[in-house]
């Protein structure tokens, strides 16, 4: 499998990586943090405000809506799109282990209009829920897009139309354009298989506006890169949340005040915080990426017109 992928700067022929350094975290690491850490307050359970989903009008303006964590639907006048959708209760390997979410999704599985195309940034289980991939296949027949090397895994279960990515090659789906974008991550479902696939975000172009979702990511030169190579998105879905301990998650993990600098450095119109509020990550309380997020855009004279977050099943017109 390795020989079919091609040398580059995150790929040396045995696994991927990160082109400035990795920064993983040994186990140790791990296990002292663990004991040592100090969460925020975090309910076990909380509700979520309801909105209706909003349909797609006919004059050509797209809508996204924020479903929890790094899932969102995204309406486009010829496409439907899921990112990184999760379903189940819980991010990990089986049933009964792993963050167990404290809210339920935004837009019910069984209220989701027909979805076309299902982006995956990587393979952490709270972004790749191979039940939910399954699920929506039964129903839907999608096409899933996914980082290289993480098609064996959708096949595995029984998933077909899988294409695989590397960053920036780009992949049409009727007039809209999706290209795979770098991101400062890592991927691993097990303690024996760090970055043997590859992780990113995705820039869709559509004939009427740009969409940045970036994935899971620390904050680094890629942002740049991305505006300069594609331009500037209408949209973009960046990552607020699992941030603390800081000296920890910075490689992998954009803060808040890190997420509007990536904002700035694509150009987006507007910008839309994720990867908060839904599972117990990280050491942050649940409300501290959000009250983060005014800090930082009162910091840079950024109105909430141009950053915001979205509740849970709220929609953005664009």
């Amino acid at each position: 499998m390795a020989a079919d992928y091609p040398i580059s700067d995150h790929y040396d022929g045995k696994s991927f990586h990160n082109p400035k350094g990795d920064h993983l975290l040994s186990l140790w690491q791990l296990i002292q943090w663990k004991w040592n850490a100090k969460p925020g307050p975090w309910p076990k359970e909380t509700l979520n405000i309801e909105f209706p989903l909003i349909p797609l009008t006919e004059n050509g303006r797209g809508v996204v809506t924020f479903i929890n964590h790094a899932t969102f639907l995204l309406q486009l006048p010829n496409l439907n799109i899921l990112t990184d959708p999760v379903y189940s209760q819980r991010a990990g390997p089986v049933e009964f282990a792993g963050p167990k979410r404290v809210r339920l999704p935004g837009v019910p599985f069984e209220k989701l209009p027909r979805i076309d195309v299902v982006i995956i940034s990587h393979n952490h289980y709270d972004h790749l829920d191979l039940n939910t991939l399954k699920m929506l296949d039964d129903k839907f027949h999608p096409l899933f897009l996914v980082p290289l090397g993480n098609r064996k895994l959708l096949m595995e279960k029984g998933i077909q139309t899988v294409q695989e990515l590397d960053w920036w090659q780009e992949f049409k789906v009727r007039e809209n354009k999706f290209v795979l974008t770098p991101a400062e991550h890592w991927s691993a479902r097990f303690l024996w298989d760090k970055n043997d696939t590859l992780w990113g975000g995705y820039m869709i172009a559509t004939p009427q506006s740009k969409i940045f979702f970036a994935g899971d990511t620390g904050y680094g030169g890629h942002f740049l890169d991305i505006k300069s190579r594609l331009g500037a998105p209408d949209v973009a879905l960046l990552p607020i949340g699992a941030y603390m301990p800081r000296d920890l998650m910075k490689a992998h993990h954009m803060d808040p005040f890190e997420a509007v600098q990536a904002s700035l450095d694509v150009a987006a119109t507007k910008s839309i915080g994720m990867h908060f509020g839904t599972f117990q990550l990280t050491d942050e309380g649940i409300d501290d990426p959000v009250n983060k997020l005014e800090e930082a855009r009162k910091k840079r004279a950024i109105s909430s017109e141009a950053f915001s977050t979205l509740h849970e099943s709220e929609s953005y017109s664009f």
